[in-house]
Formats: C-alpha cells, sequence, structure tokens
C-alpha cells in the first residue's frame, strides 16, 4: 500500500507530504484544487509517462516520491532479478523530471527504466478513472483475474512443465541447425582431419627436433666446448684428487668418526662427477655429428610452419582442433540417431505440458462461469440492469504453447438489451464502463494482489441509489486493498475510513495547493458543502451528520 506521497514543484503543487492509511481514503475539493494533480503524481509512480510542462513555473525541476509497503512475493522476485534490494519491506519509488525533458525513475536507489517501473507497478496498484482503466481492459492481463487455489496450483506446474519443453526444444532446434550447416561442411572438415592426421605432429616431437636442430646449427661451439671439460677432467685429475683425499678422510675417521661423514660427501662429488666424465653427451665428435641431417630436420619443422601458417594457430591449438573436428565428425555420422531421440524426449515433453495446459484450460471454464455470473450480480447492484457479460475463451489453435497456458481469452460485453456482445477493450463509454470496472475489481479482488487501488470521479454523472452502490462497492474493496478516491458525491465521502480536503490558496501572486485531513467535525462540514453546493446549512450539516453515522 502506498504509505507516504511527497510532491515537490509539479504543477501549482509547491511542496506536499500525504500521510495514507489502509482501508478508504477520499480526496474532496473544489475543481482545480490539485485532487487530480496528485493522483497524476501517483501515476508517474506507477510508470506514467513525464513531461517538463508538469513542473511548476520558475522551478527547473519536480520531484514526486511514494514509500509503500505490503511487498507480494511475486514483486519480491521481480526486484531480485533487477537487483533491487528491499529496505525492511519497504518499497520507495522516485521520479525527478528536469526542464530539459529528461526524467530519472529511481526504486530503493536503483536507476530503473520506465518499462521497468512499469513491471513493477503492476503489482503495487492501479488507477481507474473514466478514461484511464490503465491495465485491467488490456486482453493480455485478463488471464490474471480468472483464478483460484486449483488453477493456481496447475498454472505452477504447467509454468515448470512448460520450462522444460522450452529448454529441450531450443536443444532439439539448436542440433537440427548445426546438423544442416555442418553437413555441408562435412567433406571439408573431413579433409582437414585426414591432413593433420596424417602429417601425425605432437607438441614433444616439435620441441625436440628443435633442440636437436639448435645442437646441430651450432656444433663447432658444442664439441669445442665439451673438448675443453675433458682437457678440465684430465688435466686437473680432479677425480684422482677426490679419491685420494677420501683415503685420507678414511685413516682420520679411526680417531674421529666425524671424518666419516665427511669422507662420505667427498666419495659422492667422486661418483657423481665420474658418471658426468663417462656420459655419451661428452663423447661427441665432429665425426660423430650427421651434419646432413640438418636438411631432414628443417624439413619435418617445415610441415609444422606450413601447418600454422595454413591454420593460423599454434601446434598445441592446431591439436585440439584436430580433437574438436574429429569430434563434430563423429557426431555428424549420428546426427539421425541423435536428432531422432531429442525429437522423441522433445514430443513427450510437450505432451506432458498440453496435457496439463488443457487441464488448466478446463479448470479457467469452470471459474469464467462463476466469475461471470459474480459480475453480471454486480452490474445490478450498480443499477445496470440490462448489462450482459461473457468470458470468452478464443483457442485458433489448442497445441500453441504460451508461458501462461493455451488459452486466449476477451471479455466481452453489451449494456443495451438488444445489442450484441462486444470486446471490453472496445466498450469504453463513460459511467457505465466505470461502474462495470468497478464491479470487475470488486469479483477479482481476491485474485489479483494490488495493495493499492486508485478511482479518480469515476462516480461522475451519477446519483441517489447509484452513488450509495458505488460507495458500498468501493468500500468493499477497501476491505482488502488500500483505496484511494476521488469523488465529488457526499454519499461516497461519508463511507470512507479517511478524509482529505484539496484546497488552494494565492500567496505573493502565486498559487498553492494544500492538503487537510479531516476530523469528524470538519467532514460533517465539508460533505454538507457538497450536498449543498458550496454552503453548508442546518439541513445539509445534519444530512451529512446522519451520513456519516450511519457509515461509522
Amino acid at each position: 500500500m502506498l504509505v507516504s506521497l511527497t510532491v515537490q514543484n509539479f504543477a501549482i503543487i509547491d511542496n506536499i507530504q500525504i500521510d495514507f492509511d489502509k482501508g478508504m481514503s477520499v480526496l474532496t475539493g473544489e475543481t482545480g484544487a490539485g485532487k487530480s494533480l496528485i493522483i497524476d503524481a501517483i501515476g508517474l509512480l506507477f510508470g506514467k509517462r513525464a513531461s517538463n510542462e508538469m513542473i511548476r513555473h520558475t522551478e527547473n525541476k519536480a520531484v514526486v516520491e511514494g514509500v509503500f509497503s505490503n511487498i507480494c512475493n511475486d514483486l519480491s522476485d521481480l526486484l531480485n532479478e533487477l537487483g533491487i534490494e528491499l529496505n525492511d519491506d519497504y518499497l520507495i519509488i522516485k521520479r525527478e523530471i528536469y526542464e530539459n525533458g529528461k526524467s530519472i525513475s529511481r526504486v530503493n536507489n536503483t536507476v530503473v527504466t520506465l518499462n521497468q517501473l512499469t513491471s513493477i507497478s503492476e503489482y503495487l496498484g492501479d488507477i481507474h478513472s473514466q478514461n484511464d482503466t490503465f491495465g485491467l481492459i488490456n486482453p493480455k492481463n485478463y488471464l490474471r483475474f480468472i483464478t483460484n487455489k486449483d488453477i493456481d496450483d496447475c498454472l505452477l506446474i504447467y509454468k515448470e512443465e512448460y520450462k522444460d519443453y522450452q529448454s529441450k526444444n531450443k536443444e532439439y532446434n539448436t542440433l537440427l541447425e548445426r546438423s544442416v550447416s555442418t553437413k555441408e561442411k562435412e567433406e571439408f572438415l573431413r579433409y582437414q582431419l585426414n591432413e593433420i592426421n596424417r602429417l601425425n605432429i605432437s607438441v614433444e616431437e616439435e620441441a625436440e627436433l628443435k633442440k636437436e636442430l639448435d645442437i646441430i646449427s651450432n656444433k663447432e661451439d658444442v664439441v669445442n666446448n665439451i673438448a675443453n671439460i675433458i682437457e678440465t677432467f684430465d688435466e686437473t685429475n680432479i677425480l684422482d684428487a677426490l679419491y685420494s683425499i677420501s683415503l685420507n678422510f678414511e685413516k682420520l675417521s679411526k680417531y674421529d668418526d666425524n671424518y666419516k661423514q665427511l669422507q662420505k660427501q667427498v666419495l659422492e662429488s667422486y661418483y657423481s662427477l665420474q658418471e658426468v666424465r663417462d656420459n655419451k653427451n661428452m663423447k661427441i665428435s665432429y665425426g660423430e655429428m650427421d651434419l646432413d641431417k640438418i636438411d631432414d630436420i628443417n624439413s619435418r619443422l617445415a610441415v609444422y610452419s606450413d601447418l600454422k601458417r595454413k591454420y593460423k594457430k599454434s601446434t598445441p591449438e592446431i591439436i585440439e582442433y584436430f580433437n574438436e573436428t574429429k569430434k563434430e565428425v563423429d557426431l555428424i555420422e549420428n546426427f539421425d540417431f541423435i536428432l531422432e531421440k531429442l525429437q522423441k524426449v522433445k514430443l513427450e515433453a510437450f505432451n506432458k505440458v498440453l496435457a496439463t495446459g488443457k487441464k488448466l484450460s478446463d479448470l479457467r471454464r469452470q471459474a469464467s462461469i462463476e466469475i461471470s455470473s459474480e459480475i453480471k450480480k454486480h452490474l445490478q447492484d450498480l443499477h445496470i440492469k440490462n448489462a450482459q457479460f461473457e468470458i470468452q475463451f478464443i483457442n485458433p489453435n489448442q497445441d500453441d504453447l504460451r508461458i501462461d497456458g493455451i488459452d486466449v481469452i476477451d471479455f466481452m460485453v453489451s449494456f443495451n438489451k438488444g445489442e450484441p456482445l462486444k470486446p471490453l477493450s472496445k466498450s469504453l463509454s463513460g459511467g457505465e464502463m466505470s461502474r462495470f470496472m468497478l464491479a470487475l475489481k470488486t469479483v477479482i479482488e481476491d485474485n489479483v494482489f494490488l495493495s493499492t487501488k486508485i478511482f479518480d470521479e469515476i462516480d461522475n454523472g451519477v446519483s441517489g441509489s447509484v452513488a450509495y452502490s458505488i460507495g458500498e462497492k468501493i468500500k468493499s474493496i477497501s476491505k482488502n486493498s488500500q483505496v484511494l478516491c476521488i469523488t465529488h458525491l457526499p454519499q461516497v465521502a461519508a463511507i470512507s475510513n479517511e478524509h482529505y480536503r484539496i484546497s488552494k490558496y494565492i500567496q505573493d501572486n502565486k498559487t498553492y495547493t494544500k492538503v487537510h485531513k479531516l476530523s469528524y467535525e470538519e467532514r460533517i462540514v465539508e460533505i454538507a458543502s457538497m450536498i449543498s453546493n458550496g454552503s453548508p446549512s442546518k439541513t445539509s450539516l445534519d444530512l451529512a451528520k446522519e451520513l456519516l453515522d450511519n457509515y461509522s
């Protein structure tokens, strides 16, 4: 529900802040005082487009802010998807309108698009006027009105099955598209596969060839260095010296055991150096190097260079590409089998969700009969005697699955005897439509969670018993939802829980709007003014008090 509303520099509104309560609240006041401006401000919070013409004269920015509570689970899920955090179960929506025509929308300090704000507002409330019924006359929303526990439970199952079917269908279609495009290049893939396989390349071989080429290419330097090492071994008698040292430590060890450890270390060095001296790599000579082998190595390395240039990949990448291509070719060979299997799985998922969709449709058709009957009953209460209403199921293709079921429905209505039924969305006309929408909202109150419902002068042009009926219907809606209502009817004003008077005054050649919450005594005077066209008399005051007392 709307807990508070703050409006700054909006048309003739300078700066007002209104705290609203649950139940039914009415706003009354003279024409032009700013009642509809307050509704327009709330409309901005619900995603209505802004204009710089809304900014108060001489100001450069208008601000509207609303604090909402009692956030439903569906809205919490949507906010979570949008990355918006709830603060203690409160939602703060703020619109800022600038003179350059730009506007900024924030929800709990997170900037949102107008479309996102509109999606959020669908769970907060709606504004109902003779010319503006927001989402209630949009056929895409009608299925939301036809619901009960059985339908909700079935719809939950349907959505899960629908999601599963969509996943399997996407998997099948993706593979089908891939099979068509891949089969066209199968011959080319096989050529590449055979080429890479025939050349038998490996990362290890390439590294070894490069190493061997490096040695052969620098053969003179390699041989000279080896010769110097051998010469040093021979001229210095390193091995003989180490062996002699070890013998001396052995003699010393009979006097002190610590010399045994030193002897061991010397012997280890002796044997290690001996292994180095005897290593086969130390016996390379000019004669042992096959200088012609360099051509063979370069020829083999050229194979690697050609492949890397052709495929524009490194050797490891070419090998990875070979493995992936092999998998792809294997898949091509099994496409028909895999596609057949996926098609069967997809069909099973489709039949499953379709069966649930038909069950859901049956439940909705049953519920629609009761809803139609209830709406016609409320229309009778609202003195539309000849109204006809029917929920029409239009399913051009029973196999056409949608996220909310297989049903396409329309609300058909006729207000005059003998006139054919017409779609509700094409039957917008004055007071009858307003009363119809009021009847619809009364019936669907428990089916569609909207914590705030706003009625903007929907009682224009009615009086007497019709006015009483409208007031009672609006009051019945306020039992489960917050209701804000602009009215000119004393009967409607008297039945409300809270009453706000909207007035305007002039100060320093500027017009200002004022909002005042009325006490019991002030309500009597205000309602009496409504009865007697602005000048309360004793009779109108007595009647106003009687109206209030009857509804209290």
